[in-house]
This record gives C-alpha cells, structure tokens and sequence, in this order.
C-alpha cells in the first residue's frame, strides 16, 4: 500500500491546522533541500580554499593540482559520507576515512596556510565513522593539531586560536549537516514503514476479536448442527433444543459483527463514545457523558478506545445496571477516562481487565477497576501525553505513534535520540560562529568599550537566533517573526556602522533567519539584500582588496546557509516524524474502515442466512423432517463458509464467487418464501469485478430478507461490451429505509464501487418496489 499520494487525507485528522499541513509538505519534500544546502555549503567551503591557494601566488599546475584535491575531497564527503544508504560502520568506510585524512594532510606541505581549514571536513567525518569512545578523542585531536599546524605558519596567538575554533565549529557544522540531512533523507524514505507496521498491527487485533467474538460462535454452531442432524429422526425434542441454541448464537454473531463493524468504522474517540451510547441505550441505560481533550497520539487514543471498549462491555454484561457515566478528559499532560457504573457485583472483575492494564502500565499509565468510595464500579485510566508505544503482546508488532525509543524508529534507523542531537549540534556550531565573530572583533579593535559593545550586540543576535529563529518545534510565525527580523537586523548593522567593519556582527544569522521566517522569494530576496549590503559596507568602508570582500561574502553565504540548513534540518527531522505518525493514522483508519466494511458486506448475509435457515428447521422439525435435514445442512454449509469468510476478512484480501453467491440467493430467498427470478448472462469476469458483483448481491439479498415483506425478488445479471449491470429488485418494502445499518451497507457498496468506475444507485420506483442497480466495467481494474 502507497501512502506517498494520501497527504490530502491528512486534513481529515483532528486537531489539524493548515500550517501543519505546510508543515509536512515541506518536510516531504525534504531530502532534496537538505542535499542542496549541504552540497552549497561545502562547495563553498572548498572555493574559499581554492581561491586561497591562487591568491597565494602558486602556478596554474598546482592551482589544478588543489582543485583535483578538492574535488576529490568534495565528492568524498558529499556522495559517500553524506549518502543516506552508505554504512558508515564498516571496513569501506574506515578505509574511505584514511583516503579524506590523506586529502586533508597530504596538501597541507604544499599549500600551508590555504590549507589549514580543510581537516574539518575529516574532523567532521570522524564524529560520523568512528565508535562514540573513539570519535570525540579523534575529534579533539584533528582539533588541536589544525591549531599547532597554524601555530607553526604563523604564532599570532589570536590567529591559532581563531584557527583551531573555525576547525571546531566547522567540524561540527560538516558532522551536522551530513547527520542530519542522512536522517532526513531516511526518515523520508522510511515515512510508509510505520504505517505498515501500524496496519499490521490493527490487523492483529482485528483478527484476535474476529476470533475472540465470531469465530468462536461459529464454530460451536458446527458441532451443534452436526449434533442436531444425527438426533434429527430419534429425538425430535433435543434437536428442537439444539436449534434453538444455534438460533441464538447466529442472532448474537448477527448482533456481535454490527457492534464490531459501527466501532471500526470510526476512529475517533467521540464517534466510538456515540456508538458505544447507542448501545448502552439500547439496554435501558441510563448514560452521562463527559468529553474534554484535545487530540491524542494515536497509541494513546487507540488505548484509550480500548479500554473505553471493555469498560461499556463490563456494563452491558451486567443486567442490574441502570446508570452509567463516562468521563474523559486532560490534565496534568494526561489523558484520563473513568467508566463508572451502578451494577457491582459480588465477585471482582479486575481480571478481565489484565491485558489492558499489562498494556497501560508499559505506557508509564495507570488502570484501576474496583468498587469506589460511593458503591459503585469504577473503571479508571491516565495514560502521559508523552507515553511510548508499546506492544500489546509478546511478539506484537508496534501500532501508532512513533514516540522516542520505540522499536519502529529502530526499525527505521532512526535513532531515538535524532531531534535531541539536531537540537545540540545548532547550539554547539552556533556558538562556535559566535565565538569566532568575537575572535575578529578583538582583532580590528583594542578598546575595552568596543570589545565590551561589540561582543554585546553578537551575544545579542545569538540568544535572538537560539532562542526564537532556531528554537526547536514550531517555526515563527508573522506577524511577530517580522517584528524580531527587524530586531535581528539592527543587531547586525549597527555594530558594522559603529567599527566601520562589515566583518564585524553575524550577517549570516540574519541572512539565515531571512528564510527561515519568509516566504522563499521575499526570504532569497532578503538573502541576497544582505550579502549584497556586506559586500557594498566593505567598499563604502575603505577595503580595497578583492580577497578580503571575496572572503567576507562568501563566509556571510556560507553562514546563512549553515543558520538556515540546521535549523531547517532539525525541524525537518521532528516534522517528518510527525508527518509519519499522521500517514500512519491515515493508514490506520483505512484499514479500520475496510475491515468494517468487509465485515458488514460478506458475513452480514451468511449470519442472517443461519438464523433464517435455522428458524424453519426448527419449524419442520416434526412435520418435515427431510425439509428440516435440508435446511440443517445448508446451515452448516453456510457456517464453514462464514469461518472461511471470517478468515479472507482478516487477511485483508476476501475474493468471493459470484456463481456461488447467485447459487446462495436463490436458495435463501426461496426458502423465505419468495418468487424469485434469476437471469444471468454475464460470462468470464475478473477476479476483482466478480467479487465486487457478489458482494453488491449480498448486499441486495440481505435487505430483501431483512426489510421486504413482499412476494416477488428479482435478480439479473447482464454484460453488455465493457460493462456488467447488476439489478436486485423486489417489492413488499413500504417505508423509506432508516437503519444505519442498511445506510452503512449501501455507503459501502457504493465505495467499492465506485473504486472500478462505477455507479450503485438504491430506491424505490414504481407502487412499492425497491430497486439495487450496479453498473461496473468488466475488465481488470487496479483499486488501492
């Protein structure tokens, strides 16, 4: 199942504004973007190196010989350590780690200071390849020789320290943006696997309560029936005592698949508190609900409608019960449900509720069920906001949401601790860029007062930059960000009219919180306004060499796009976990759909066909024994075809014969007593197309049975060039159909049909006569 096409559904989901929308487009389109700032940035990085080593006098062959060097040590980083596929832990990658180490030091006798900023890129990379007790101790280490490599060319003392901080903070800016555009590039790659898992866990538990609730009954109907045809002609009583049980248990698996289809249609937990509600009005309950949160996870919610689920289950088992309340609200970062209700019994029931409570406490929750202070059964849960995803058995797969440290992150390699390194590697490079602002204020000027102003308006645009442009979670948002951009602004260019400098502020932060906070042609306009403005304050202040305003450029380009990147990436990363969760969701609801769906379509007729058939062997127990034999055996025939339908709903892909369902409508409409005319001329048909015609037949026979009282049915099938019309027409219906069962039928019906281009349209015509009419192509059609 694709879900790359479903992004419309997602503003389905509660809770969901237009702005998480956007969110997660842009997050989507991620993997792209993350590729394109890094290859910029480190494009960059090797220009400035390459326009170093030709403004250091040497000839064109070594000028070639640097850039052979540098393209080799690019594409290195970018197409190897940078690929989201490469491993990063094995023998090819040590082995490509020696390669970069020779690229960075090699040169470095040749090219001297041009050179000395490239170790970086191996700096960065041994964070990247190297075990964590192993990485920060390379680290420091290619740190510190860069700073003694310098101390060697020249001993300024501002100089090697200005070195050896550019090499750190440029290590960590190369790990940066390599990590996380590798992580978002996976997480985008990977964005379906949770939902598959989180389908096939609902899968799971649909086919546990398919079993627990209908497969059950079914098979003690076979057992039972079997009993009944062997006493059927020496002990007419006990087969009339048999019957009448197997009459029983088809009316409650009729009742149970109707229950079990009205909850699955639904995911929301105020829709399934509706339904439940009917349910317990339809037992004279007294019922008050209370409903106040806002949306929850969806492991959350899928719990809590489990527990809720139980909760009006232990109320409906107890006949002495008259009122109930239902409570569900949040406080305290907790979602929190209480089921309270006047039928205690002598014996406890906390045992029913051991699976579900093993599930909540794994969740950091808490469930309770017992007899409260004022008499009454309480059943009580609070489940954290934050709570992780767990399974509900051994061996279970995880459902939901993807919470940190989950085994679907794991899965995904996505490790659990993503968004909380993304959000320390900003604040480490930015602090970094900070300090190295700092190191080049101290060299143009020596007063105490400058230094001190200075240093004020840098640390004033980095705790702007951390704490509202590049704050973890949601982007800034106008009209505020404008107003703080503007702030940003003054920050940046007073101090270059002030020291006459255009080095001296952080013009890429401004730059770079330009297209975090715009819209992408105002944000690149601005962008580019103020590289423009840096390059322009340098002429206007007297810089007369190319090199200096080359330089100055480029590190405001290379800034701007290091702010923006990290910031974009680290957002990235946790909007794409969130963009996964909701594709999830949607996935989930689907396949809640489908299920309730299939579920109402192909076992509603087989149940309401065993307790027809059973109803007249019961009657012709005594007067018609062969009528009686006859109708038993269609009973059993039609139970193992139920259990086999149960099966084919549970595995997700029913096929069903439209021969045999013609076969089955006929014998159960005649058996009700019904004249019934069959006119069938449709040939070979697709799988698919045959299982949709049998289904829609199904359907068409299920509410002759359960809302005609009229004489006449008649069913005809007919091909016509590339199309199939199905016609179920019957009279004896004298009011408009009100059940939300017969509408949940015909809305069903006329999804799969439409799924083929088809139409299904149901009513009444002429005097009282009620007409089905389904028209579908006839040739093989891929439906999702």
């Amino acid at each position: 199942m694709s879900l790359a096409g479903n992004r419309q559904d997602l503003t389905s989901i509660p809770g969901r504004t237009a702005d998480d929308d956007s969110d997660d487009r842009d997050a989507l389109l991620a993997p792209t973007l993350a590729k394109v700032i890094v290859a910029v940035v480190f494009a960059g990085f090797a220009v400035v190196a390459l326009l170093f080593v030709r403004d250091s006098g040497k000839p064109a062959a070594e000028i070639a010989l640097a850039a052979g060097y540098l393209t080799a040590l690019f594409s290195l980083q970018l197409f190897y350590f940078g690929r989201s596929s490469t491993n990063l832990h094995g023998p090819t990658a040590y082995a490509m780690l020696a390669v970069q180490a020779g690229l960075v030091y090699l040169p470095l006798a040749e090219f001297g200071q041009s050179w000395v900023s490239l170790p970086a890129f191996l700096a960065g990379s041994v964070l990247l390849v190297l075990p964590l007790p192993l990485a920060w101790p390379a680290f420091a280490a290619i740190v510190a020789g860069t700073a003694v490599v310098q101390a060697a060319i020249d001993d300024t003392p501002l100089g090697v320290v200005y070195v050896a901080v550019n090499a750190a903070t440029a290590g960590l800016f190369v790990y940066g943006l390599t990590r996380l555009a590798r992580l978002v590039t996976a997480l985008h790659e990977a964005r379906d696997e949770l939902a598959k898992t989180a389908v096939a866990h609902q899968r799971l538990r649909f086919t546990r309560e398919l079993h627990n609730v209908l497969g059950l009954k079914l098979s003690a109907i076979v057992p039972k029936g079997e009993l009944a045809l062997r006493l059927l002609r020496r002990n007419p009583e006990r087969t009339g005592q048999e019957l009448a049980e197997i009459l029983v248990l088809g009316q409650q698996a009729l009742v149970d698949v109707r229950s079990i289809a009205r909850v699955y249609r639904e995911v929301s937990l105020e829709q399934q508190t509706k339904n439940l509600a009917s349910m317990l009005a339809e037992s004279n309950v007294d019922l008050r609900i209370e409903l106040d949160h806002r949306r929850l996870p969806v492991h959350v919610r899928n719990t809590v409608s489990a527990v809720l689920r139980e909760g009006v289950a232990n109320v409906l088992r107890h006949s002495g019960v008259h009122r109930c309340e239902i409570i569900l609200g949040q406080r305290d970062d907790a979602v929190r449900l209480d089921v309270v209700d006047d039928g205690v019994e002598p014996t406890p029931a906390k045992a029913r509720f051991e699976s579900l409570a093993a599930t909540v406490s794994k969740m950091a929750g808490e469930l309770t069920a017992g007899v409260d202070p004022d008499g009454r059964f309480r059943l009580h849960v609070a489940i954290p906001m934050a709570a992780p995803s767990v399974p509900d058995r051994p061996g279970d797969t995880v459902e939901g949401d993807p919470a940190e440290g989950d085994t679907v992150e794991a899965r995904a390699s996505v490790p659990a601790i993503a968004t909380r390194l993304a959000g320390g590697l900003v604040v480490a490079v930015f602090f970094g860029l900070f300090l190295q602002a700092v190191l080049r204020l101290l060299s143009v000027t020596a007063q105490a007062g400058q230094i001190a102003l200075g240093t004020g308006y840098l640390l004033g645009s980095l705790v702007l930059q951390l704490a509202y442009f590049s704050r973890p979670g949601e982007r800034p948002r106008p009209p505020a960000a404008y107003l703080m951009l503007v702030l940003h602004g003054l920050l940046v260019f007073l101090p270059m009219l002030q020291f006459q400098q255009a080095w001296t502020g952080l013009p890429g932060f401004l730059a770079g919180s330009a297209l975090l906070v715009l819209r992408p042609v105002a944000g690149w306009t601005v962008f580019a306004a103020v590289v423009a403005t840096v390059a322009w304050t340098q002429v206007a202040f007297g810089a007369i060499d190319p090199r200096d305003i080359g330089f100055n450029v480029v590190l405001t380009v290379s800034n701007g796009l290091i702010v923006y990147g990290l910031t974009w990436m680290a957002r990235s990363v946790r909007q794409l976990r969130a963009a996964r969760r909701d594709l999830a969701e949607v996935a989930v609801a689907q396949t809640r759909l489908r299920f309730a769906r299939d579920l109402h379509d192909l076992l509603g007729l087989s149940l309401s066909a065993i307790t027809l058939k059973c109803e007249l062997a019961h009657r012709f127990v005594l007067p018609d024994p062969a009528r009686a034999r006859t109708e038993l055996t269609d009973v059993l025939a039609i139970c193992r075809h139920a259990l086999a339908d149960v099966r084919s709903v549970a595995g997700g892909a029913p096929e069903l014969s439209l021969d045999e369902e013609c076969r089955t409508a006929d014998s159960l409409l005649s058996a009700a007593g019904l004249d019934v005319r069959m006119d069938t001329d449709y040939g070979d048909l697709p799988a698919e197309v045959g299982t949709v015609l049998a289904t829609v037949l199904r359907e068409g026979v299920t509410n002759v049975l359960r809302h005609s009282k009229g004489e006449h049915c008649e069913i005809t099938i007919r091909r016509a060039g590339d199309e199939v019309e199905l016609n179920v027409v019957n009279d004896g219906v004298t009011r408009p159909p009100e059940s939300d069962d017969r509408a949940s039928g015909i809305r069903n019906l006329s999804e799969r049909v439409a799924a083929f281009g088809g139409t299904l349209t149901a009513g009444f015509e002429e005097r009282d006569r009620f007409a089905l009419r389904a028209r579908v192509r006839a040739v093989s059609t891929e439906v999702p």
